[in-house]
This record gives structure tokens, C-alpha cells and sequence, in this order.
């Protein structure tokens, strides 16, 4: 009978705390309830520990956020490349506007010339050229030239400060000094490297195509060879009559025979390339303030119609623009 009354009593009790539930909200103010709550932490202790990284499973987390960049969406799928034999694809870093991302270089190196609209990738450079107001020289390897319309980029490389043929030359980054210039070509290196200029260059297109064309002021090889008596007993008369005959800039592929051995060595050594560094490399001036820079690509990095070409530096700010 007790048990029976026990029974009764514990439904009932039961029944009431389910109608006490329904009447005071139900699950929704549990819900609330829970919700409320910020952490665990909370519950226990009474307080909200601040960095608190905890939250119930239901509870969403606060994290850390960033910068907006919500403004520089589209920016993906940029080509850029540094070097070597293939273009390389992947998603370029997001750049600000000019206005708002104004370079400490700007007006410091500047577009000065260009053939963007060239449709053959060897002809297709762009000049960029130092203030000559400038205090000290600029580092411009790893600054990038971007087409803000296509997204292009190309990457400025490392270049030889005294190109040598025939070996694997040293290259390192391109110092402008004020009033320096540097040609950046589209294609690759006729030679294999960007180089610096130096006197002897123009001996180079005798092998090799260059746009824009190198210089071809080289010293000529009777300069070294001054006529007096003690050479023209060594070399004989008819060696500076040949001399006289040789345009400058120019190594003659056949040396006639008539001539002394002691004048077709000496012609040999210093009416080439290699001969005229080794020859003049002492002389002043004799490195020139131009560089050519190649980037290596395999088509066309602007449009040859209308463009906005951005120059970056190494840190994505704007140096220059030039519209066309």
C-alpha cells in the first residue's frame, strides 16, 4: 500500500515539473539560458577571463581577425616570373592603389622609355632610369613590372656586373646609381644573363641581336699598339696598315696570313670581346650606366594596345606608372 502511494506521488510529482517547465518557457529559455552564458570559466568562477578561448559546443568562437581586405578581391591568378626557361603561374600578393600605396622611390626611379605595344617579345622593353637628383644608388632586383590590366608581372632579376663569354658569370642585384638606366626585356638573353654595359659591349652584336642595340663606341685596337720604332720592328709596317682597315666594334674572322705572327697574336687578343676586357678593364671609365635585364618570357607581358603598367617595389608599393 505505501509503495503504491510512493508510486502515485512520484508521478505526480513528475507530471508537475513537466507542466512547471512548459508554463515557465520550456526549452527555449534553457536554450537562452545556455546561450548566455560566454564560457565554462564563467559558470564556475563568476568572471570572463580576458583571451578566454573556451565555449560550450553550441557557443560560436570569437577569433582573431586581420586586416579588411575585402577591397583587393580579383587579385588572383597573376603570372609572374624571376628566371629561367618557362613562365610560372600562382596567386600574386593583393597591391593597394597608387594613391594609397605610394613607394619612398617614387619619383627617385622613374618609366622613361618604352615598346609595350611591340608585338615580338625581343623588341618588347621597358626603361627605367634613376633621378639623377639621387644621394646614393637603389636596389631594384625583385621590384616587379604589373600590367593593373591583365594582372602580369615580371619580376626584375640579378644581373652580371661584368659579363665575360664563354664562362658561367657571377650575377648580383642591379644597382641604379643616379642617372643609371635598365633596359628590361620581355624575352631572354641573347647571351644567357642580364649583364651590365661596358665599353667593350658593342663587340657582342657581332654574335648576337640586342634590342635596344648596345653600344658600339669600343675602343679601337690600334690604340694600343701606338706606332713607334721598336712596334713596327716587331709588328712590321703592314700590321698597322691592317689596324687602320678594322671598324671599331668589329673582330675579323680571318686574319691574313701575310701579316707577322706577332701581329696576328696581338690582333687575336684585342680585337675581340674578351680581349678588349682584358685589355681595358682598367681604363676609365669603362663600365657604362646602362643594364639589360630579361625576364625570360615565352609571349607577350603587355598589351599591344592599352595598358596600365605599375613599377612595385620590393614591398608591393607603387614607384611608377606609365599609361598608354
Amino acid at each position: 500500500m505505501i509503495k503504491r502511494v510512493l508510486t502515485v506521488s512520484a508521478i505526480i510529482f513528475v507530471i508537475a515539473l513537466i507542466i512547471f517547465w512548459f508554463v515557465t518557457g520550456g526549452w527555449a529559455a534553457a536554450k537562452r539560458t545556455a546561450l548566455s552564458l560566454a564560457n565554462p570559466i564563467e559558470l564556475i568562477f563568476g568572471t570572463n577571463p580576458s583571451g578566454s578561448f573556451f565555449g560550450l559546443p553550441w557557443q560560436p568562437v570569437e577569433l582573431t581577425r586581420g586586416p579588411d581586405i575585402s577591397g583587393y578581391a580579383g587579385e588572383a591568378d597573376k603570372r609572374i616570373i624571376s628566371s629561367g626557361d618557362e613562365d610560372q603561374y600562382y596567386a600574386a600578393p593583393p597591391q593597394a592603389p597608387q594613391s594609397a600605396n605610394s613607394s619612398p622611390y617614387a619619383g627617385k626611379v622613374r618609366i622613361t622609355e618604352n615598346t609595350a605595344t611591340e608585338s615580338n617579345i625581343a623588341k618588347e622593353f621597358i626603361q627605367l632610369t634613376a633621378s639623377e637628383n639621387n644621394t646614393e644608388p637603389i636596389v631594384i632586383t625583385n621590384w616587379v613590372l604589373q600590367s593593373a590590366v591583365s594582372g602580369a608581372r615580371g619580376q626584375i632579376p640579378l644581373a652580371a656586373p661584368l659579363f665575360v663569354l664563354g664562362v658561367v658569370n657571377a650575377v648580383q642585384p642591379i644597382y641604379l646609381e643616379p642617372g643609371n638606366s635598365v633596359f628590361i626585356t620581355t624575352a631572354a638573353s641573347p647571351v644567357g644573363t642580364s649583364f651590365r654595359e661596358n665599353i667593350c659591349s658593342g663587340y657582342l652584336t657581332e654574335l648576337h641581336t640586342f634590342e635596344p642595340e648596345l653600344s658600339d663606341e669600343c675602343p679601337a685596337a690600334s690604340e694600343v699598339l701606338p706606332m713607334n720604332a721598336d712596334n713596327l720592328r716587331t709588328y712590321g709596317s703592314s700590321c698597322f696598315d691592317y689596324l687602320g682597315t678594322l671598324s671599331q666594334c668589329h673582330f675579323p674572322t680571318t686574319i691574313p696570313s701575310d701579316l707577322s705572327p706577332a701581329c696576328r697574336s696581338f690582333i687575336s687578343n684585342t680585337a675581340s670581346y674578351n680581349g678588349c676586357i682584358n685589355t681595358h678593364r682598367n681604363r676609365v671609365p669603362f663600365m657604362l650606366p646602362i643594364f639589360h635585364a630579361y625576364l625570360a618570357f615565352r609571349s607577350e607581358l603587355w598589351a599591344n594596345s592599352h595598358d596600365v603598367i605599375r613599377l612595385l617595389d620590393e614591398r608591393g608599393q607603387t614607384v611608377d606608372v606609365l599609361t598608354y
